[in-house]
């Protein structure tokens, strides 16, 4: 196996992490994903997004008013968790299996830019470090409390695009009894 110089790790695991921007999903052999039912803390973490988005929309920085819960984008998002709950830990060393892991976002990510564009994505850590002890973490322990997802909208929208978003994508992984929330905005594709 050829060995990765930083640059082309950087740019594997950048396209994976911020695909997830952070954003990707839906390979191309995947299934279609089944219409979004909220749930539990899925459901308490999309109304406390959606009250932090309404202020933001009647401030004027973003279009849409609140935000659907569509879980195409959970396939690649769930990937990044699945990292965390397999290495039972919130900040971790990657593997080449963590990699290849996060290579199979790409698919996602080409199958969701089919008929979305997308946003931004909050809840894993840019790659740190060199590049055979790149750590990423999960960055934001589940809560609902304004001031946290205050916080977690706010970095969703640091990708200036998402104030197009319309619907977003959330995984909440537990990892060493933490739970954790991951998250990734879109919007569809104009003809």
């Amino acid at each position: 196996m050829k060995e990765m110089n930083r640059r082309e790790f950087l740019t594997l695991t950048g396209a994976a992490v911020v695909a997830l921007s952070l954003a990707g999903c839906g390979g191309p052999s995947a299934p279609p994903a089944p219409p979004a039912v909220p749930t539990g803390k899925e459901a308490e973490l999309l109304t406390a997004i959606n009250k932090v988005w309404k202020e933001k929309f009647n401030a004027n920085l973003v279009d849409h008013e609140q935000l659907t819960l569509n879980q195409e984008a959970q396939g690649a998002i769930k990937i990044q968790g699945g990292i965390f709950e397999d290495a039972k830990e919130s900040v971790h060393t990657l593997t080449m299996d963590d990699i290849k892991k996060l290579g199979d976002i790409t698919a996602w990510e080409y199958t969701m830019k089919q008929k979305y564009e997308l946003g931004g994505a909050a809840g894993v850590s840019e790659p740190t470090g060199e590049e055979e002890n790149m750590e990423i973490s999960l960055t934001y322990k589940y809560s609902c409390e304004d001031a946290v997802v205050q916080k977690f909208v706010d970095k969703i929208l640091e990708y200036s695009l998402s104030r197009k978003a319309e619907f977003i994508s959330i995984y909440c992984p537990v990892v060493q009894s933490n739970t954790y929330m991951i998250a990734t905005v879109f919007w569809n594709k104009t003809a």
